[in-house]
């Protein structure tokens, strides 16, 4: 369960200069299986495009307030040690190549980040991300609709030994289709207890049910795993195929 308000604001082109900026602030509480969790937070961000929609570089940081109670055990160490109110201050850069024709609906090209973060506060530990998309274009009509897309996706996460609970990697539901959410991750006496290691992906074939394009079907595969640290314990590896449909209506946005 979980109650989420937030507020951002993008300029991508700064005083039309190539210089981009990002900010945002949100409060949420959230109740999770094994504890609850308040945050009150907010990010600011400066990017840089070197080249038109293709390279680009930011530096960002986010500060937030993160508040642990009502555990479901009180006695499990990773639990006890984060009880109460915690302090974040995250400063992350990144670098990103995107070459998608569509940030919204993407059928070829592809886009790659990544980034590093090393987080003060309450605890210290660095943080890294890769992020990356392939788009292929299989068939389409002749007037470049009705197209079918083969796509892949995989996201790679280390984070250091000394990350807390509430801030290690997670995966299920949206993220990882057929486990629910936030199951995806070890668990040690009964408590989903996050991992300093993540390697999710997707294969995904997109493909047009209706002449107008705004009913296509889907077949996907996803599969990874979330560790306690870089390794990979092939007996907890997932794997989640299935099929779906996906609704785009014009009127509603992008």
């Amino acid at each position: 369960q979980v109650a989420r308000f937030g507020v951002s604001f993008q300029e991508p082109f700064l005083w039309d200069t190539p210089v981009s900026l990002g900010t945002s602030a949100l409060v949420f509480d959230r109740r999770f299986r094994d504890w609850s969790e308040q945050r009150l937070g907010g990010r600011v961000a400066f990017g840089y495009q070197w080249t038109d929609n293709d390279v680009s570089t930011s530096i960002a940081y986010r500060g937030e307030s993160v508040k642990i109670y009502d555990p479901a055990n009180p006695t499990f160490p990773d639990l006890a040690e984060v009880l109460g109110s915690n302090a974040l201050h995250g400063f992350k850069l990144s670098v990103a190549n995107d070459t998608r024709d569509s940030a919204f609906f993407p059928t070829s090209g592809h886009y790659f980040e990544v980034s590093g973060e090393q987080v003060l506060g309450s605890f210290t530990y660095p943080r890294a991300m890769l992020d990356l998309r392939e788009y292929g274009l299989v068939p389409e009509r002749p007037a470049h609709s009705g197209r079918h897309v083969l796509s892949y996706s995989t996201q790679l996460g280390f984070t250091g030994s000394n990350t807390p609970i509430y801030d290690r990697f997670y995966s299920g539901g949206i993220m990882f289709r057929g486990f629910e959410f936030h199951t995806v991750t070890p668990i040690e006496q009964g408590i989903e207890v996050g991992g300093d290691f993540m390697w999710i992906n997707t294969v995904e074939y997109l493909f047009p049910l209706t002449a107008d394009d705004m009913l296509h079907g889907a077949f996907f595969c996803d599969f990874g795993t979330v560790e306690k640290n870089i390794s990979i314990d092939w007996d907890q590896f997932r794997v989640s195929p299935g099929f779906g449909l996906r609704v785009t209506i014009p009127a509603m946005g992008p």
